[in-house]
């Protein structure tokens, strides 16, 4: 199987394993997190479309943020990151400040 790779995408995604195994998160961290947005997905019949973003800050911060695009305006998107915090909180997920997820509002 011959799979053409975007150089940029692949280089974001090994920046982002980087800092997230520096900063001691395990894939079972990362999948807990995205398991419990899908929940809140789910509630709302909306399919999955996320992105990784790298931030750094030289010498102050490194982190990575799993945004999924909803096509619900901002108040709605605000509600939505409300309702995943909830959620992670029950599940008693202990947040990494090196790794976020969140819902960005994407309405036309």
């Amino acid at each position: 199987m011959r799979i053409k790779w975007d150089e940029n995408q692949v280089q974001e995604v090994m920046q982002a394993n980087a800092i997230l195994r520096h900063a001691g998160m395990s894939d079972q961290q990362i999948g807990r997190q995205l398991d419990v947005a899908g929940v809140v997905l789910r509630r709302h019949e909306i399919p999955p479309n996320g992105s990784v973003l790298v931030t750094s800050a030289d010498d102050f911060f490194s982190g990575v943020t799993y945004s999924f695009a909803v096509p619900v305006g901002a108040e709605k998107a605000f509600d939505m990151n409300v309702q995943l915090a909830r959620e992670e909180d029950k599940a008693g997920i202990n947040k990494n400040v090196a790794f976020d997820v969140v819902f960005e509002a994407a309405a036309s």
